[in-house]
């Protein structure tokens, strides 16, 4: 056993000697799958973020997760987004609402003038010259704009979240008057919403956006909800009867 346990350690060696380095070009991967003329050849894509208690993960940091998923540099019809809330709060889901609608803005403006990184907090917090490489007369004036409606945005957002502290004594209620569904958090049926995609709203130049879908498993007292093996095991399920990618990738709320 110890010759062998010497030789096996010998042939570890060899590929550390020469190790094999591997190089992403994205411009070739456009050249090869995106031809001019013809349809995209890329694949279908579907991005699964989960959260489980808003008041742990912030709301604003979801949605920046979101944000980025929504303007990536893909084409809109095979990239797909969904949020698990295994915790059933209205406020992810209020979040989730507003995000979509400030993602009509934020995701023309980034393809327009090729922003990166594509997260409005990460991008407006960068100390850098923004103004490098950017040739368009218009941009200074729209990333001002931009700006303040992100500014905008984050203020609704930490408004749902101040109101979320004062739980109702009888639960909460949307805004058709029904109580909301998830105010058992352990006991309530599984939801869906898709609130962006196939003309489920366009952004403000007119063109379509990703698919946006919130979903929040059921749970029931007695049955066991496998924590985010199970919310994954949800998502997997959702996604396979709406869009059904060959492509899954699976990240954290604050990406």
């Amino acid at each position: 056993s110890e010759v062998w346990f010497a030789v096996s350690w010998i042939l570890d060696q060899f590929p550390k000697w020469l190790p094999t380095q591997r190089e992403t070009y994205l411009d070739r991967l456009s050249l090869r799958y995106e031809k001019p003329g013809e349809p995209s050849q890329l694949a279908h894509v579907d991005v699964y973020v989960s959260t489980v208690d808003p008041l742990k993960e912030p709301p604003i940091v979801t949605a920046n997760t979101i944000l980025s998923i929504l303007a990536v540099d893909y084409p809109v019809d095979k990239v797909s987004c969904y949020l698990s809330d295994d915790g059933a709060a209205m406020l992810t889901f209020e979040a989730l609402s507003e995000t979509s609608e400030f993602a009509r803005k934020w995701v023309p403006f980034c393809k327009k003038f090729l922003i990166e990184p594509r997260a409005p907090e990460m991008y407006f917090a960068q100390k850098i010259d923004y103004l490098k490489d950017k040739v368009q007369a218009t941009f200074v004036k729209e990333r001002r704009a931009m700006k303040r409606e992100y500014e905008e945005f984050k203020v609704r957002v930490n408004a749902l979240v101040a109101k979320a502290m004062k739980v109702p004594e009888d639960g909460w209620t949307m805004q058709d008057g029904t109580p909301w569904p998830g105010n058992n958090r352990s006991d309530h049926p599984g939801m869906i919403q898709v609130f962006l995609g196939h003309s489920g709203g366009l952004d403000t130049d007119g063109n379509e956006l990703p698919r946006l879908v919130y979903v929040s498993r059921e749970k029931r007292p007695g049955f066991n909800h496998h924590k985010k093996a199970g919310a994954m095991n949800a998502l997997v399920r959702v996604s396979a009867v709406l869009t059904n990618a060959p492509y899954m990738l699976n990240l954290d709320c604050d990406h």
